[in-house]
């Protein structure tokens, strides 16, 4: 894999992950990435996880999450985590290179849909930065509107208004447009209805019963679109438009 992030954590109180304490993140992020570099992935992944338990996430820890799985042959949680990665950091080239490459180990190689081209451009922009990112955009450009806004009120030169009239409008433009974009990598974080089956292989269901028939077996690491519950059961999409139905259990929530 291309690399290990070294990122600083909060500290938060003591929690127990299986036999590891968390009791500072920071001290237990560099001793899972010592493990890391030493090729002991298993007590990696185990100290990782134990982070990821106490509700302190990253695009960082993820990334380096998926590595330690992808070192263990676990090709389906190490694209879980990358794809975890990719929702809280779109931008980066080394979460998608990775994603990418973890991605060609699968079983299944299934035709995606294409989108409308127009789709496939927003979406690309929109994947150039972190919701974070686009926020500060937007208030950045908010605060330069207004203040050149203010500036053609107030000054009495024709030169000055005419300009500052002109780049004012382009900053609101950058606004509403960073904004939105912020509030759509957003919604699509806490929205999230994607998930990664996990299971070695697991049939597809034409309802939500295990006597039903079998419409197609999809392998571990496929990722898939989750539309409604029943009980147990979860009505899925995959990439090329097809539905079934499968037991929760067979996969994992992005």
């Amino acid at each position: 894999m291309k690399r290990i992030l070294y990122i600083s954590l909060m500290i938060v109180p003591v929690s127990l992950f299986g036999k590891v304490t968390l009791q500072n993140p920071d001290s237990l992020f560099a001793l899972a990435n010592k493990y890391y570099t030493e090729g002991k992935y298993s007590e990696a992944v185990t100290h990782y996880e134990a982070i990821v338990a106490n509700g302190k996430v990253s695009a960082e820890l993820y990334f380096n999450l998926g590595n330690a799985y992808f070192k263990l042959n676990d090709i389906a949680h190490a694209i879980l985590n990358f794809e975890r990665a990719y929702l809280l950091n779109p931008g980066d080239d080394d979460i998608s290179f990775n994603l990418e490459l973890a991605r060609a180990y699968t079983t299944d190689k299934i035709e995606a849909i294409p989108d409308f081209f127009v789709v496939k451009w927003v979406k690309s922009i929109s994947n150039l930065f972190s919701s974070n990112t686009w926020a500060f955009l937007a208030i950045s450009s908010f605060i330069i509107a207004l203040i050149l806004f203010m500036i053609f009120q107030f000054s009495g030169k024709y030169l000055i208004k005419k300009y500052a009239f002109i780049i004012s409008w382009f900053s609101a433009f950058i606004f509403i447009v960073s904004l939105a974009f912020s509030v759509s990598q957003k919604n699509r974080i806490v929205n999230s209805n994607h998930a990664i089956v996990t299971s070695s292989a697991v049939s597809v269901k034409s309802s939500p019963s295990e006597s039903s028939n079998d419409l197609f077996i999809l392998h571990a690491g496929t990722k898939v679109e989750t539309l409604r519950n029943v009980g147990e059961w979860c009505e899925i999409r995959i990439a090329d438009g097809n539905k079934g139905w499968l037991p929760k259990s067979a996969f994992e929530r992005i």
